[in-house]
């Protein structure tokens, strides 16, 4: 497993206690009543173990509750608590004990604002004054100025986070993604994401039609390496699930239809990129919308999957998506084949909300996919399931995890004259793949093992 800060606890503890509320409380309850009793539960009396006092630590929680359980409205998938934010009151550019006086001062000739002045032999930036330019550090011959960048913005290589004249983050809602890393490296937990597990288990509970659990292939080892997905099959049923269907089955058809896209294109254009990740697809839109015909047009693996169990059931149903992505959130609000989505670390609380020793359950089989289509959920994944429906037409492949990567491969390729290679770029918003999405439970290198072992003892050839 991961190792686990404290942020992670505590929101992992205000998962579970949310899910457990839910469970033991009478339909019609309402939540505002129980949250600031929550908030104490979570925030014992005694001495304050994270902020200045333990008000303002409950304050938080409150707020994280609120946010979780959809009390508080927010514009944008992923959100900003502002009293959770530490300001990250640093000075930008900051001079170090590199500098060495030097007599041409090349700092200070660079500074627009004449903010660099000499004290006791060392450049000295007046604070107040600097505009964070960059120049001077640009200029320093022996970089003895450096740059400091706050986490969250250092994280997020489409710029949607700025910082305001209080030095708190906010979040551009027009620009962000929702890939979710500014909230994995924010080390006070400002950050968080809206969650619809209250909705989920309130809509079981009801259970007006059936519930259709439709799970990553990034399932794999996410619970413990004792624990099968054939197990997590299990637990969801007990749920109250009538059915679990693996998403991989759509990755399956997304395979196959990308595949005849790329022999479509070929002699039109010279290049594709997969459709899977929603985040690279906003990126994209965000940031080089002259390439977002470059896009394949198939439809997630999530959405397909999430139509065909709409076609089955005559569109009586309530689609449930449960893997490692918060952008699929967003996604699932661009159609209607999918009406929930939830991390694995929601999951996961609901799971300790019931006390469910996973291990101990008997497996009950998944067997919906090859194993080309559960590797979507690993870098290189999509690409291996293309190539299997290419036969023997050349290709040039490129897998890219990472916005910033994505973005720039894309440009580059984008220039190649037309009569190049055909290049299909598999982009992937998160380090590893889907493995490494920020509602995993595991790492990446431990989802990406699982996810193999998985897909190997899959029985369904590709079609």
């Amino acid at each position: 497993m991961n190792p686990v800060s404290e942020v992670t606890k505590l929101r992992r503890d205000i998962f579970t206690r949310v899910a457990s509320w839910a469970f033991n409380q009478p339909l019609d309850t309402p939540m505002e009543m129980d949250i600031s009793a929550m908030a104490k539960e979570v925030i014992p009396d005694g001495p304050a173990r994270y902020r200045c006092c333990i008000y303002k630590e409950r304050a938080i929680v409150e707020e994280r509750i609120k946010i979780a359980v959809g009390l508080t409205p927010t514009i944008q998938q992923v959100t900003v608590i502002p009293d959770a934010c530490n300001g990250c009151s640093l000075n930008k550019y900051v001079v170090t004990d590199a500098c060495q006086n030097c007599v041409a001062h090349p700092c200070r000739n660079s500074c627009p604002k004449k903010t660099i002045t000499v004290i006791q032999n060392r450049a000295f930036i007046d604070q107040t004054n600097c505009i964070e330019c960059g120049k001077c550090a640009k200029a320093c011959p022996y970089n003895a100025i450096i740059e400091i960048i706050r986490p969250c913005e250092r994280a997020c290589a489409i710029q949607a986070i700025k910082v305001d004249d209080s030095r708190k983050a906010v979040i551009d809602p027009e620009m962000c993604v929702a890939c979710g890393l500014c909230m994995t490296v924010c080390p006070f937990g400002a950050i968080t994401d809206q969650s619809q597990m209250l909705d989920v288990l309130c809509s079981i509970r009801v259970n007006e039609q059936p519930h259709v659990a439709i799970v990553a292939p990034a399932i794999a080892g996410q619970f413990g390496s004792k624990t099968t997905p054939d197990q997590i099959k299990t637990a969801l049923l007990k749920l109250g699930f009538d059915e679990v269907i693996e998403a991989a089955l759509g990755a399956d058809i997304v395979a196959k239809e990308e595949a005849a896209e790329i022999k479509e294109h070929i002699g039109k254009s010279h290049l594709m990129t997969n459709s899977c990740c929603p985040a690279i697809t906003k990126a994209i839109a965000v940031k080089t919308p002259e390439h977002q015909d470059k896009i394949s047009t198939t439809p997630s693996p999530m959405r397909i999957t999430g139509q065909l169990v709409k076609d089955k059931y005559n569109q009586q149903v309530t689609n449930v998506f449960i893997g490692p992505c918060i952008a699929k959130k967003t996604e699932a609000t661009w159609g209607s084949e999918i009406d929930y989505v939830l991390t694995f670390e929601e999951l996961a609380a609901i799971f300790s909300a019931q006390e469910f020793d996973l291990t101990t359950l008997e497996a009950t089989e998944l067997k919906d996919a090859s194993a080309n289509g559960r590797l979507f959920a690993r870098a290189g994944g999509v690409t291996t399931a293309v190539r299997n429906h290419l036969d023997e037409l050349k290709l040039e492949a490129i897998q890219v995890q990472g916005l910033g990567q994505c973005l720039t491969t894309l440009k580059n390729v984008a220039k190649k004259p037309t009569n190049d290679n055909f290049t299909f770029i598999e982009c992937m918003a998160c380090e590893g793949g889907c493995v490494g999405g920020p509602g995993s439970m595991v790492s990446t290198t431990v989802g990406t093992r699982a996810v193999e072992r998985h897909a190997g003892e899959s029985i369904i050839l590709p079609k």
